[in-house]
């Protein structure tokens, strides 16, 4: 199979992604070694102090479910290192369209608390 492109995403400024792997692509048996890996897309917003993680679930099964996890971050006054966090909230998506419409509403949201 040919590698497959990356999921287009609409992501607002302010946004700084770090890890970006999600595929255009749904799983499969044939496809679900595209699904390996502990973080399939990560994104920080520093002035908000808001992150995203995806990941699949369970690595391995084409019946699992993406995992999107959304966390508040505290970050050093004059630095990069966050020095507190917790996590808001953690949905089990399975289908992919779905997914990205929640990420994507989710990083134009201003508040999320």
């Amino acid at each position: 199979m040919n590698r497959p492109q990356l999921q287009p995403l609409r992501i607002p400024g302010g946004w700084r992604v770090d890890v970006h792997v999600l595929q255009e692509l749904d799983p499969s048996p044939e496809t679900i070694d595209w699904f390996y890996g502990a973080i399939l897309f990560s994104a920080i917003h520093r002035q908000l102090g808001f992150e995203l993680h995806v990941h699949w679930e369970a690595e391995g099964d084409p019946a699992g479910s993406y995992v999107l996890q959304r966390y508040m971050l505290q970050f050093e006054k004059n630095g990069e290192r966050a020095i507190a966090g917790y996590l808001v909230d953690e949905q089990r998506i399975a289908e992919r369209s779905r997914l990205v419409e929640r990420m994507e509403s989710y990083m134009r949201l201003s508040k999320w608390v």
